[in-house]
C-alpha cells in the first residue's frame, strides 16, 4: 500500500513533533503493508510567491532528520498539502517542488466552508495549467456533496478520501461512504499527524464489504500512479454496508 498524504515531517506543521515519533509512526505502517509514504507538509497557497523557496528550504531541513531515523522499509517522498485560500499561483504550477513526487499531481484542500463553484473554478484553473489536483478529503467540507465532487472530478480533479473516517458513524464517515458509492473516490490516505491512522483501516474495511479490487485500487493502483506520474484508473462504484446510523440518514434524505 502507498499512503500520498501524512503530515510526519517533524516539527514542521501541525503534525509529527519529533523524529523518533514519525519513526514509530512509520515502523507501524510497515507493519501494515505500506511500502511508500509521500510527506505533505501544509503550506498555504497565500504563502507561496512569498515564502515558497523558504517552505521548500524547510521542508528539507526536516527530511534530512527524518532520514536518519526512518525505517529502511518504507520508501519516503516529499510534497505539500497545499490550502486553497486563493488560487494557486500559476509559477507554483510550474515547479513540480509542491507536487507530489515531483509528478502532475498536486494535493490541495480548501476552507471547510468552500462555496462549491469556486472550487471548481479553483481546479480547472489548475487542470488547465497542466496539472492535476488531487481534494483531500472532501468528505470535511460543507459543500461535499457527490453532485459537487462529481462537478470537481468532470473539471479534471481527483479525490482523496481519509482512511479512517470511511469507517465512521457521524456526518462525515456517511459522506466519505456515499463518495465510493458514487465511484467519485480515487485513492485513500491516512493523514496521518503522527498518531494512529493509517490506510490499512480503509483497506480491511473494504475487503470485509467484499470490495478487495476497490481497496487495491484506492491503496496501491491510484496511489502507485501518481509515485510513477502517470494516469489514474477509474474506480468502481461500490455497494457497502452501513450501520443503523447510515440506514436512518437515507430513509430522512441525509
Amino acid at each position: 500500500m502507498i499512503d500520498l498524504h501524512c503530515h510526519l515531517l517533524p516539527n514542521i506543521d501541525d503534525g509529527s513533533r519529533s523524529a523518533e515519533q514519525s519513526a514509530a509512526v512509520l515502523e507501524e505502517f510497515a507493519r501494515a503493508g505500506v511500502t511508500d509514504v509521500i510527506l505533505t507538509p501544509h503550506l498555504a497557497a497565500s504563502q507561496m510567491s512569498l515564502d515558497g523557496d523558504r517552505a521548500v528550504e524547510r521542508r528539507e531541513e526536516a527530511f534530512q532528520i527524518l532520514q536518519r531515523r526512518a525505517p529502511p522499509r518504507i520508501r519516503l517522498a516529499l510534497g505539500f498539502e497545499i490550502m486553497l485560500d486563493q488560487p494557486l499561483p500559476v509559477l507554483a504550477m510550474g515547479d513540480r517542488r509542491f507536487a507530489l513526487a515531483g509528478s502532475r499531481y498536486y494535493l490541495v484542500e480548501f476552507p471547510l466552508s468552500i462555496v462549491p463553484q469556486f472550487a471548481t473554478a479553483a481546479l480547472s484553473h489548475m487542470v488547465r495549467s497542466g496539472v492535476i489536483p488531487i481534494v483531500a478529503h472532501p468528505e470535511r467540507y460543507d459543500a461535499c456533496s457527490p453532485v459537487a465532487v462529481s462537478d470537481w472530478r468532470s473539471a479534471g480533479a481527483r479525490i482523496q478520501v481519509d482512511a479512517t473516517t470511511l469507517t465512521r458513524p457521524h456526518s462525515r464517515g456517511r459522506q466519505a461512504r456515499a463518495l465510493l458509492e458514487h465511484g467519485l473516490a480515487d485513492v485513500v490516505a491516512a493523514d496521518n499527524h503522527g498518531d494512529h491512522r493509517s490506510v490499512r483501516t480503509a483497506a480491511e474495511y473494504l475487503k470485509a464489504q467484499g470490495a478487495a479490487a476497490v481497496a487495491a485500487r484506492l491503496t496501491t493502483g491510484n496511489p502507485g500512479a501518481v509515485l510513477k506520474d502517470e494516469t489514474m484508473q477509474q474506480v468502481d462504484p461500490v455497494a457497502l454496508r452501513g450501520g443503523l446510523g447510515d440506514r436512518i440518514a437515507r430513509l430522512f434524505g441525509g
